[in-house]
């Protein structure tokens, strides 16, 4: 009976053992790859979102529903890949200089609603004339004045300003780069031309995350800007694509 026991007692200590190193390995695995993307991103950070139509009501800035689930998108993958999630957040109405210098940040939305986002995007081509093409544009069609994403060679539309739904389909932009302001930081744009698309690049960071990883040819934790394909389905980000990568450190 006792042996019996014992055997029992060794065979279950050995499989937990074996199942939580497993488990281990595997959780380690993933960060290690996610985590790619936030290096550089950790200590002070803070996301900057673009404020919204306010009411007499509120004390606070108002937020879209998209640009709050981004966020918690982006908290979600810093706690995945293993790092403490930013737990300030600005509006762009608000935000300082002092706060662009001595943090890093996180730029949700496009610079059509986003000042913060524009004004980073312009500093940027300044400091890197030789590579302006490389840094997105947020720009309306002359014609139809829809938003467009400009960047490299090609102009990117966003499919939504036709749809009727229920599905739609938006691009995206997730960048990271050093900071315009402070170069011993980091900035990371998340930014689609419509609201889903925002919302749908947060969760590819948080998601669907290993194209990029794998994508990059130079250095993982490097700097980088990504185009992002979004679909949307009643009321939910159904896949997120990767369409092209650009490596900024090859």
């Amino acid at each position: 009976m006792w042996k019996e026991l014992v055997s029992n007692l060794i065979a279950l200590v050995i499989g937990y053992s074996l199942s939580y190193f497993w488990s281990l390995y595997h959780r380690k695995k993933r960060s290690a790859g996610q985590a790619a993307i936030f290096a550089g991103l950790a200590g002070p950070t803070k996301f900057v979102f673009p404020p919204r139509e306010e009411v007499a009501s509120s004390f606070l800035p108002r937020i879209s529903i998209e640009d709050f689930m981004a966020i918690n998108n982006i908290i979600s993958a810093y706690i995945l890949a293993g790092f403490d999630p930013p737990n300030k957040v600005l509006d762009s109405k608000h935000i300082s200089d002092k706060d662009k210098r001595q943090n890093n940040l996180i730029l949700i939305c496009s610079s059509k609603t986003n000042t913060t986002t524009a004004e980073a995007l312009k500093l940027l081509k300044e400091q890197n004339s030789s590579k302006t093409h490389l840094i997105p544009d947020f720009k309306n069609d002359p014609t139809t004045d829809q938003i467009q994403i400009r960047w490299k060679t090609g102009i990117f539309p966003s499919e939504t300003f036709d749809q009727k739904g229920p599905d739609y389909t938006d691009i995206a932009i997730i960048m990271k780069s050093r900071s315009p302001w402070a170069g011993q930081h980091k900035i990371l744009i998340i930014a689609g031309i419509r609201g889903i698309g925002t919302w749908g690049a947060a969760e590819f960071v948080k998601k669907w995350w290993k194209p990029l990883y794998e994508k990059k040819a130079g250095k993982k934790t490097g700097d980088f800007a990504a185009l992002i394909q979004v679909q949307y389905e009643n009321y939910d980000i159904k896949s997120a694509e990767l369409l092209d990568l650009i490596d900024f450190d090859t």
